[in-house]
């Protein structure tokens, strides 16, 4: 039996269905790649310690009220109600269950354990990837922006690539089964290393460097990285060095989106941007800033 609760503390639901976003969630499939690649971002993450710091930041009223407000709407779930909008200001989450206004908001599979409540949002589907503790959004005071990062308890935290990408070091793109680590060959930049960690190309490498075209990647015969892989898009995603910013990624081909998306893994805080989608688990949220 599967039991379907969202329990929260700041949280209304929305009479007026939000639109589907076809395959956003991963499948069984796609979940057996998760769980693998699960153990892979605990290697990465190490366990979660929490910043110190920022844990003991108590804003005052008046901060609180001049500083953005978000709004998380669940968009799609299989351990809770789609509609419902977690409320969250620059303390945090709004009546929080943890009763701490630390600017920090968690969100996982567990309510609380011998410790006290551990999150402001519990999902309970942890057979489904929720990790204990998966994810906390954090308001950084001095920016006045929110951030987001994976806790490392689950199979990830992901972010649908909507916009242009500056690539780093060490992020993990995933789209389909297939997570893919961006490396560099030297600080200039001048040529960058695709290897895939999960999927039909695991272990495989690809090199390119900034005199090279575009790289699309996707089923299409012209594409430089090609798959036999019906969860992706003829055009999946397309890698291209611009010469000011540096290696920037792009979902689809630069002009027509794919149709599930190209997401990244956020292992460090990550901006969050307004309409913003991430997925945890097999939940699928939408961020709102609110001026």
């Amino acid at each position: 039996m599967h039991f379907k609760f969202l329990l929260c503390c700041c949280q209304d639901s929305k009479d007026q269905e939000e639109p589907s976003l076809q395959h956003a969630i991963p499948t069984d499939s796609q979940n057996k790649h998760l769980r693998s690649f699960d153990q892979s971002l605990q290697n990465l993450n190490g366990s979660f310690s929490g910043d110190e710091n920022s844990a003991n930041l108590v804003l005052s009223e008046k901060e609180i009220a001049d500083s953005p407000k978000l709004n998380i709407q669940i968009l799609e779930s299989l351990g809770s109600t789609p509609g419902t909008v977690i409320n969250i200001n620059a303390g945090g989450c709004i009546n929080s269950l943890r009763k701490k206004q630390d600017s920090h908001t968690y969100i996982g599979s567990a309510l609380e354990d011998s410790t006290g409540v551990l999150n402001d949002l519990a999902i309970l589907e942890e057979e489904k990837g929720m990790g204990k503790m998966h994810l906390v959004i954090t308001f950084n005071p001095t920016v006045k922006k929110y951030s987001i990062k994976d806790l490392g308890q689950g199979t990830g935290t992901f972010v649908r690539i909507d916009n242009p990408l500056k690539l780093k070091e060490n992020y993990i793109i995933s789209f389909g089964e297939s997570h893919m680590a961006i490396q560099f060959l030297d600080p200039t930049e001048d040529s960058i290393v695709l290897k895939f960690l999960e999927g039909p190309k695991q272990g495989e490498t690809y090199t390119f460097s900034k005199e090279d075209p575009a790289v699309l990647i996707g089923r299409m015969v012209d594409c430089r990285i090609r798959f036999d892989d019906f969860n992706m898009s003829r055009y999946q995603c397309k890698i291209q060095h611009d010469n000011e910013k540096g290696w920037m990624l792009m979902d689809g081909d630069g002009g027509k989106n794919s149709t599930n998306g190209t997401w990244i893994f956020v292992e460090e805080d990550f901006e969050i941007h307004d309409k913003m989608v991430f997925k945890a688990g097999k939940t699928l949220f939408q961020a709102t800033l609110i001026d």
